[in-house]
């Protein structure tokens, strides 16, 4: 047993009188460990964060925000700030992701579209959380160069595609900074969302939101419906989309068609983050089994190049540089 697991034996002991059983659970993509807790045929969730790694402050502070505006996130029962450990309440082991089939895909969706309209309320008190500007952005696509293009497919980063790419990161966040900034939870998408046993109707929980920022208002509805892990017909996403638009509080938010266009344009950042993101899992962090999902997320990207007519030069650069380099990698 490492010394974290003897220090984290050591507080539920002190804070729990009954004897309990603890089971490992399987992780995220991050440094966190979870165990499932069960004390006299009740259970909890377990979470284990190296505060020199995963601070619990943003989670504990945005689970505070999202229960005040009425998202379904984790009661805390317990927590050591100091030690990094929580006692939440345990949502079950169903993944949004697993649960879904072509038949009730419509009325969970719609779910978990609630869960995100109730994120986008305002904010009942000034939290200090940061902004999605375009710095970052541009920091979020870099990976994308870094990690995939030169790291994992091996490419040479020429000075013509150096420039190519700032110009279009530059107009992609540019293009983001334009739509209205509501709290964004940041990774909403069908492994984050847990749906809730013997609730009828259908509930979902929300998970892993302490990333979360303000934000464009369409990210958190790319996360979900141009998710990384599932994939829908684009005639399909666009009647959710249609959906989400004619539920939004908001009065100045443009036409349909510029709100599919700012989904679409956000789904690129995110997009090019993620293929970066997988990749350095892979090579930096030992976890092979996020290269399965680039695929999806390549198609994702395609999509939308061949859509907009101002993403053409970097879709012509895909087509000649990126997609044969990758095909090299992952042969169908």
């Amino acid at each position: 047993m490492h010394n974290r697991q003897y220090a984290l034996n050591d507080w539920l002991k002190k804070n729990y009188a009954h004897a309990f059983n603890l089971t490992p659970l399987t992780g995220d993509a991050s440094f966190r460990s979870y165990y499932r807790m069960s004390i006299n045929q009740q259970t909890f969730i377990v979470m284990d964060a190296p505060p020199e790694k995963e601070p619990l402050e943003p989670f504990i502070q945005v689970n505070h925000i999202l229960q005040q505006l009425g998202a379904h996130a984790p009661q805390i029962y317990a927590s050591d700030i100091e030690q990094g450990f929580l006692v939440l309440e345990d949502f079950g082991d169903q993944l949004l992701l697993t649960a879904l089939t072509i038949h009730n895909a419509d009325a969970l969706y719609k779910v978990a579209m609630g869960e995100i309209l109730k994120m986008q309320q305002t904010i009942p008190q000034k939290v200090n959380l940061s902004k999605f500007d375009k710095s970052f952005m541009l920091l979020q696509m870099d990976l994308f160069r870094e990690w995939f293009l030169h790291r994992y497919l091996g490419l040479e980063i020429y000075p013509e595609h150096e420039l190519l790419m700032q110009k279009t990161f530059c107009w992609i966040a540019d293009t983001i900074e334009k739509q209205p900034y509501v709290l964004t939870h940041f990774d909403f998408h069908s492994r984050n969302l847990m749906l809730i046993p013997n609730e009828t109707p259908a509930k979902l929980g929300v998970i892993d939101f302490q990333d979360a920022m303000f934000g464009p208002f369409t990210y958190d509805l790319v996360s979900l419906l141009k998710d990384c892990y599932i994939q829908w017909p684009r005639e399909q996403t666009l009647c959710w989309i249609r959906y989400f638009y004619n539920h939004l509080p908001q009065t100045d938010i443009g036409s349909f068609e510029e709100f599919v266009r700012g989904f679409d344009v956000c789904g690129l950042q995110r997009h090019l983050k993620v293929l970066g993101i997988f990749s350095r899992l892979h090579l930096r962090d030992n976890k092979p089994g996020y290269l399965k999902h680039l695929p999806l997320t390549l198609n994702y990207f395609n999509d939308c190049l061949e859509t907009y007519d101002e993403l053409k030069p970097f879709y012509q650069f895909a087509k000649d540089v990126v997609y044969p380099a990758f095909k090299e990698k992952h042969p169908v």
